[in-house]
């Protein structure tokens, strides 16, 4: 990743909160991790399933790494967090519908990072 990328990332942490309403009034470090974690995850599933997207889960992951650095918070563990989620997920609705779900969040997360990129 070249410096600038990370820069960018760094600067466009705030912005993520801001793009999911619900995190807007208290974007607070944890909710950004899970949030960058959760999109790591289901845009690795992307990758896999042959989704074009811009954004790839190494920048996904390359935020979580920002973030975990600059706050102390487990990385790994949101990964590991937001994982469970999805396979719970999948039990419940069912394994079609959770796929189904995750690729339109990756796509959603795609828009996202477009959003920190700039």
């Amino acid at each position: 990743m070249t410096p600038k990328f990370l820069i960018s990332l760094a600067y466009g942490t705030a912005l993520l909160a801001f793009s999911q309403p619900v995190l807007a009034k208290d974007p607070s470090p944890k909710k950004l991790l899970e949030m960058s974690a959760g999109c790591a995850y289901v845009v690795s599933i992307a990758e896999g399933s042959d989704v074009s997207l811009n954004y790839g889960s190494a920048e996904w992951i390359g935020l979580v790494r920002i973030i975990e650095q600059r706050t102390g918070l487990d990385g790994e563990k949101a990964i590991q967090t937001a994982k469970a989620k999805y396979n719970k997920r999948a039990r419940v609705m069912g394994a079609d519908e959770a796929r189904n779900h995750m690729l339109k969040r990756a796509r959603d997360c795609d828009r996202e990072m477009a959003v920190i990129q700039s």
